[in-house]
């Protein structure tokens, strides 16, 4: 992990918005009007696709991929103007949020002015064309960073926006990048920015292994962290889409998060995107609405980050197109769930999820997650029933009764054991 990276961040919310379907308009006004609702939500960081002008050649769906990109310091005029994305960046810290934006540096789209320009700038296969090393992203072409220069033009990219006030980058697929850069790119927006944040969408361990296995840059999470703040979850993600798919035992699950208390720095901080734009809703995969309610739970109750994908108001099981117009139904808005939402927020803000001195996730014979924090006498018992078992569960509490703090029900415990519910249990003992 980089060394100066506050802790503190396991407070903050991210908030991702994909800007083209957020609303039927699908700009920036339309974001910056609905900030104050983000704000009574309890979001901290509004965390943007990007906002950049998309390329035509190749282009996927109609409007295209916004990960497809044109021009690096430019502004998708489908999006607003520039003025419209500085008035948002200024709202937003009125109101005390942060603003992050999505970084593609590990290509631009075909016909980025650059091809022409500075083709030096491009991988070249071993037929010497232009190329991606990703079949099925057939829309862009990849740089090659092993053009030196290149890294001074993207530097520049990032303090450009690092002084327009963007407060944090999520890069994609950082882990393509070679780390050297990262780090250079990490020192220089910090003369700007010292606390600006730096969130890797690192990438799946199988995904990583063909990219070695073709000889490409490909850095592994405990690389990464030496440049990055947060690193996406990627790395145990196949466990979690095993057990949707193939009904793999949830056990693995558990054992990748219990394997990453050792193998990342102590103070490690994973962000638990767990809905995001490139995989499904979770009500897409669990068709229930309390087990979905219990994974959302793990998003809060699991060490790091809770990222939120905007429409999970809406209890939603459809994913926003990525390359066409397809808004959010924010009518379908769940306002009981969006309180319960609230409620997990300000329990992810608690002291103890940051400042704890001891972090457990327990094996159990059942399929739910059970997590628990201390702090001198306190106490926070998170069990997520993700797949609604009916049984006792063995916990570390004094017999008595407590107070859900999810919904405000009792709960009780006895002989050292806790009857489950479909709702998620959360237990706090100050």
């Amino acid at each position: 992990m980089a060394k100066n990276t506050n802790r503190l961040l396991t407070k903050e919310i991210i908030y991702q918005v994909y800007h083209r379907n957020y609303s039927n308009e699908g700009t920036f006004k339309k974001i910056t009007e609905d900030l104050d609702r983000l704000v009574d939500l309890g979001v901290d960081i509004v965390y943007l696709l990007p906002i950049h002008p998309i390329g035509e050649l190749a282009r996927k769906g109609i409007l295209g991929s916004p990960y497809s990109i044109k021009d690096f310091k430019g502004i998708n005029p489908e999006l607003g103007t520039l003025e419209d994305f500085n008035e948002l960046i200024e709202e937003s810290h009125k109101r005390g949020l942060k603003v992050m934006i999505d970084i593609v540096f590990n290509h631009s789209s075909k016909d980025h002015p650059w091809i022409q320009e500075h083709p030096e700038y491009y991988y070249l296969n071993k037929e010497g064309h232009m190329a991606n090393k990703v079949g099925d992203w057939s829309d862009i072409t990849d740089l090659d960073y092993n053009h030196l220069p290149l890294w001074d033009v993207m530097v520049d990219v990032l303090t450009y926006w690092a002084k327009l006030g963007v407060d944090g980058y999520r890069c994609d697929v950082a882990s393509l990048v070679p780390l050297d850069f990262w780090l250079k790119a990490r020192e220089e927006v910090a003369k700007i920015n010292p606390d600006h944040i730096w969130l890797a969408e690192s990438v799946h361990t199988s995904f990583l292994k063909v990219m070695r296995d073709g000889g490409f840059v490909g850095h592994s999470d405990a690389e990464v962290y030496q440049a990055f703040d947060i690193c996406y979850d990627y790395d145990i993600w196949h466990e979690v889409e095993s057990f949707f798919k193939e009904k793999t035992p949830f056990a693995r699950f558990v054992e990748k998060l219990q394997l990453q208390e050792v193998i990342y720095p102590a103070n490690y901080i994973k962000a638990r995107a767990y809905e995001n734009h490139d995989i499904p809703r979770l009500m897409k995969l669990t068709n229930d609405v309390n087990q979905t309610k219990n994974w959302v739970t793990a998003i809060f109750g699991l060490k790091g980050m809770a990222f939120l994908n905007a429409g999970i108001e809406t209890l939603t099981d459809k994913l926003p197109n990525l390359f066409d117009k397809d808004p959010i139904d924010w009518s379908k808005t769940d306002e009981a769930w969006v309180d319960q939402l609230k409620t997990l927020i300000q329990l992810k803000k608690s002291p103890i999820m940051s400042e704890y001195t001891s972090y457990e996730v327990f094996t159990t014979p059942f399929d739910l997650l059970h997590i628990e924090y201390r702090k001198d006498d306190e106490k926070l018992v998170i069990v997520s029933n993700i797949t609604s078992v009916k049984d006792d569960l063995n916990v570390t509490l004094d017999d008595g009764d407590y107070i859900n703090v999810f919904n405000g029900k009792t709960v009780s415990v006895m002989g050292g054991k806790l009857r489950l519910s479909l709702d998620p249990i959360i237990i706090h003992v100050k």
